[in-house]
C-alpha cells in the first residue's frame, strides 16, 4: 500500500472538547468557533455551574448527544476540566480540546511575552489560536498526527515562559512536580489563559493526581495564587517533563500590525493612573500633566 493510500485510509486522531460554559451568554460566539471544526469527529462535554434547559437545548441541537453536567463552582475553568477528566475514559481519545468562556470584559493589561494584552484581545486569541479557521484546525490535527512528539498547541500569543508569571505560584508548582516525580524544567512554559489542545495520554496524571474537591470555590476576586493558577501553569510543564513539545500555528497578522501601531502611539501620548493615584499624562515620554485623583 502506498503512503497515500495509508493516509486516506488512517483514522482520524478521536478528539473529545470540553467547554465550561460559566458565562452561558458567551454560548453563540463559541459556537461559531465550534463550527470551523467541521465535519471532523469529535464528542462534546459541558460543565455548567447552573442549570439551563433552554441553552443545553440548544447545544444539543448545536451538536446532539453532547454529555452536560452542572457542577459547584470551583476552582475557575481547571476545577471542571478535572471534573470532566474523571468522568471520560481517557484511552478513548487521543486529543483533548480544553475551553471555557472567558469574558472579554474587564480593566488592566496582560503582559505576555512581549505584548500586553486587554481581555478582549486576550479570549479572541486564545481561541483564534486553536478555532480561527477550519484551516487552521486541520492544520493543527495535522500536526499531532505527524509529530509524535508534539504535546500541547495553543495560540502563540499565550505561551510564555515569563517568570514574572510564575512569581506567586513557583513554589507550589515546583512542590507538585517534585511530588509526581519529576524535576522542573529549566524554562518552564504554558498557554496563559489555559486554552489549549493536548493529548490525552499526558492528562493521565493530572486526573491520577488531583480531584474536582480538591479545588476551592471560586474567588474572582482572587486572581492568583490558587490551586487553579498552579494548574493553569502545570497542564504546560507536565507535557516538558513527560518529553513532548508545546507549539502553536497561528498568525494574527491584524492583532501584530495593530499592536505595534498602539505600541507607537504610545510612546508620543501616553495617559493613565499611577499606583500613587496621581492621573499622568505624558508626550513623547516627558511628563507635561499630573493631579491627584484618589
Amino acid at each position: 500500500m502506498s503512503n497515500q493510500a495509508k493516509i486516506a485510509t488512517a483514522k482520524p486522531l478521536s478528539l473529545a472538547v470540553h467547554l465550561h460554559l460559566y458565562y452561558i451568554e458567551m454560548w453563540s460566539d463559541i459556537k461559531r468557533y465550534l463550527q470551523n471544526i467541521g465535519d471532523y469527529p469529535y464528542d462534546l462535554y459541558v460543565t455548567m455551574v447552573q442549570e439551563n434547559k433552554e441553552l443545553v437545548a440548544d447545544i444539543r441541537a448545536f451538536h446532539p448527544q453532547t454529555k452536560v453536567w452542572v457542577v459547584e463552582n470551583r476552582g475557575y475553568d481547571v476545577g471542571p476540566f478535572v471534573y470532566f477528566l474523571h468522568q471520560i475514559d481517557l484511552d478513548q481519545y487521543d486529543l483533548i480540546l480544553k475551553i471555557h468562556s472567558k469574558t472579554p470584559f474587564g480593566r488592566g493589561l496582560t503582559h505576555l511575552g512581549r505584548y500586553f494584552l486587554n481581555r478582549h484581545e486576550w479570549t479572541n486569541l486564545l481561541f483564534q489560536g486553536l478555532l480561527e479557521s477550519e484551516n487552521l484546525f486541520h492544520k493543527i490535527i495535522k500536526a499531532f498526527e505527524q509529530d509524535e512528539k508534539l504535546g500541547l498547541v495553543g495560540t502563540k500569543y499565550c505561551i510564555t515562559s515569563q517568570i514574572q508569571t510564575f512569581k506567586h505560584i513557583m513554589q507550589k508548582l515546583s512542590d507538585t512536580i517534585t511530588k509526581l516525580g519529576f524535576a522542573m524544567p529549566k524554562k518552564p512554559a504554558y498557554v496563559a489563559g489555559t486554552m489549549f489542545m493536548m493529548r490525552g495520554s499526558l492528562l493521565k496524571i493530572i486526573r491520577n493526581n488531583f480531584k474536582f474537591e480538591d479545588f476551592e470555590p471560586t474567588n474572582g476576586k482572587i486572581k492568583d495564587g490558587t490551586l487553579a493558577h498552579m494548574m493553569e501553569r502545570l497542564f504546560g510543564v507536565i507535557t516538558m517533563v513527560q518529553g513532548y513539545k508545546i507549539s502553536s500555528f497561528d498568525r494574527n497578522r491584524y492583532f501584530e500590525i495593530h499592536y505595534i501601531l498602539s505600541w507607537l502611539w504610545y510612546q508620543v501620548y501616553c495617559k493613565k493612573i499611577t499606583n500613587k493615584g496621581y492621573l499622568l499624562i505624558k508626550i513623547c515620554k516627558i511628563p507635561v500633566w499630573h493631579q491627584k485623583v484618589r
